[in-house]
């Protein structure tokens, strides 16, 4: 019996087919598969749970009731508001140590410098600067920022029993995660059975060397969960600044430079790869007679 592949989604896939999304992933690993000299998968057992729905839903509550801000935390007139002033004040604060977060990563600033982002005026140019100096744009940045916040600060469980009711309560997983889903991942495998089924955790374009990130895990800190962990980066995802893990994160873990040109975020880029989609491969030929 082979691994079950379990793959845990990025930000922005609110209304979209599941099953396209899942054809989509296993299309960009069979063609990374191929490139690495393997046959393509066929027709694997895939869990997609689909929780961006979900944290839509949360987002958008928030919006709605408005009641969650606090008018002590809105700016004066003429000083710079939130990025997202929908928001409530628990999620904007973690939204503005991301930001400072990825700023530090990508050398614009020096480690005394974080707390002057603290402020929403800084903390956009930071932003402005962060789009400036990588490929990806500033929207998008934004968006991935507040869509980690809210999970981080409201949707988390809601997300994680979505999650858990997708995963099969019996077999191996092998966990590919991409973006916020990696940040889920690293939630998901505090969970005992779980992480002693993984018989590998794939991470690409992860935020998870964000102290912001990292403070508001399930288990906080870097604790790794001692599972084969292989995680991807482009160094032009600022997401993904901040790699490589393994001197912050410690073993088992094998850190994987790749180049995703244009699409530097790109989950189809990573998983085309093959010193990405190698690893995956080899795990799900082995069956349970291997361990």
């Amino acid at each position: 019996m082979t691994p079950t592949l379990v793959f845990l989604h990025g930000r922005g896939q609110e209304f979209r087919d599941p099953a396209v999304l899942r054809g989509d992933w296993l299309t960009a690993l069979d063609s990374g598969l191929v490139a690495a000299g393997r046959a393509p998968l066929g027709d694997p057992t895939v869990a997609f749970p689909f929780y961006a729905d979900e944290l839509h839903r949360v987002t958008a509550e928030l919006t709605r009731t408005g009641a969650h801000v606090q008018l002590e935390s809105l700016p004066a007139p003429g000083v710079p508001g939130p990025l997202h002033p929908d928001l409530p004040a628990d999620a904007g604060l973690v939204e503005r140590q991301l930001i400072a977060q990825l700023a530090l990563q990508a050398g614009m600033i020096r480690p005394e410098g974080l707390d002057a982002l603290l402020a929403w005026g800084p903390a956009r140019t930071a932003l402005r600067w962060l789009a400036d100096h990588t490929r990806v744009d500033q929207q998008i940045i934004g968006a991935f920022l507040k869509d980690v916040a809210v999970y981080l600060t409201r949707a988390r469980d809601g997300v994680l029993e979505i999650v858990r009711a997708a995963v099969p309560a019996t077999g191996d997983l092998v966990v590919v995660s991409h973006s916020l889903g990696t940040v889920v991942a690293r939630d998901l495998l505090d969970d005992p059975d779980i992480r002693s089924r993984t018989r590998l955790w794939v991470t690409a374009g992860s935020p998870l060397a964000l102290e912001a990130v990292q403070r508001n895990l399930r288990t906080p800190g870097r604790t790794n969960p001692g599972v084969p962990w292989l995680t991807a980066y482009d160094v032009n995802d600022v997401v993904a600044l901040g790699h490589p893990f393994r001197p912050i994160w410690g073993d088992p873990l094998t850190d994987v430079r790749v180049e995703n040109a244009d699409q530097p975020h790109s989950i189809a880029r990573y998983l085309a790869h093959p010193e990405v989609a190698d690893p995956i491969g080899r795990v799900m030929s082995r069956t349970l007679v291997d361990h």
